[in-house]
């Protein structure tokens, strides 16, 4: 199976760029175009259908519960669709749940975060393209874990060894690594957010947090840069104009050097650059939406 292609739906652009940004570094998924509004994401679809929906619900004109809708009853569940919002509301949450959706992101989250619910979705989307039909039960109730691991947590694996493939939702590390992307979310772009000051707000120890993200194969260092990154990335496409080096200090960098370490790193461009690029990029964009689309068949509107 090639790469699922993932619309974005958001109508603040630097959220909709962020997000642009973290599906771009979860291999096995390219942005095929981002919408500013329901309208917009509707269109879109018409015209090309993506095989993931990044949804945020809270739009201008059609809500995102009201595109939700529509694609349900225009694509049945062909097309899977991650609600994103900043709602955390049960009544929310139920109703996301009622139409389908394959997860729920609570506004703020992490890169890792994202990336853990399309890796899911690309989970289940091949083990099905895959088969005709299941040997037994326990390779359905398989899937359908996998399908449902973030809203229903199994049962704790008795191991504790962090190599091990068969990494079981629930396990005491992972779920110390959940809280911990929670606490990046929330304050790890401040100046005093290191590992050590990470667990001892945890009440861990700095060597359990390493095992803990060793169980997928990552670093807590590395989800904290790539918080950091993120919140800075928003920061440099605002439409305040700030300076790099002001960007750094309000993200938690210890210098405007390994900000710039991190840019390259994580995005491939160091920080001026990037806000370059991106400018550029959005710039076409707002210009292309402005010029009437002649391309398009009758009948689509």
């Amino acid at each position: 199976m090639g790469e699922l292609e993932v619309l974005i739906v958001d109508d603040e652009p630097m959220a909709a760029e962020l997000h642009r940004m973290f599906v771009d570094r979860t291999p096995g998924f390219v942005v095929m175009g981002v919408a500013s509004s329901g309208e917009d994401a509707l269109r879109t679809i018409r015209r090309r259908t993506p095989d993931v929906v990044l949804l945020d619900l809270q739009l201008p004109g059609i809500s995102g519960a009201e595109v939700l809708h529509a694609v349900r009853r225009d694509h049945g569940d062909a097309i899977e669709v991650i609600a994103v919002t900043a709602d955390h509301r049960a009544s929310s949450v139920s109703q996301m749940r009622m139409l389908g959706v394959a997860h729920y992101l609570a506004k703020p989250f992490s890169v890792r975060e994202l990336q853990k619910r399309l890796r899911s979705v690309a989970r289940v989307r091949n083990t099905l393209s895959s088969r005709q039909q299941f040997s037994d039960q326990a390779e359905i109730d398989d899937v359908m874990r996998t399908a449902y691991a973030e809203r229903s947590p199994a049962a704790p694996s008795r191991s504790d060894d962090p190599t091990r493939e068969d990494i079981r939702v629930g396990h005491p590390l992972d779920a110390l690594r959940e809280r911990a992307d929670r606490w990046i979310a929330d304050q790890g772009h401040l100046h005093d957010a290191g590992l050590s000051v990470l667990a001892e707000a945890l009440h861990v120890s700095v060597r359990q947090l390493q095992r803990a993200y060793a169980r997928v194969d990552g670093s807590a260092q590395e989800a904290l840069r790539d918080h950091r990154v993120g919140v800075a990335a928003m920061l440099l496409l605002g439409t305040e104009r700030i300076a790099t080096t002001e960007v750094a200090r309000r993200t938690g960098f210890r210098s405007l050097r390994t900000m710039r370490r991190a840019f390259q790193d994580v995005l491939g461009a160091p920080p001026s650059r990037w806000r370059a690029i991106h400018e550029s990029a959005a710039t076409k964009e707002a210009v292309s939406r402005q010029e009437p689309d002649r391309r398009r068949p009758r009948g689509l509107e």
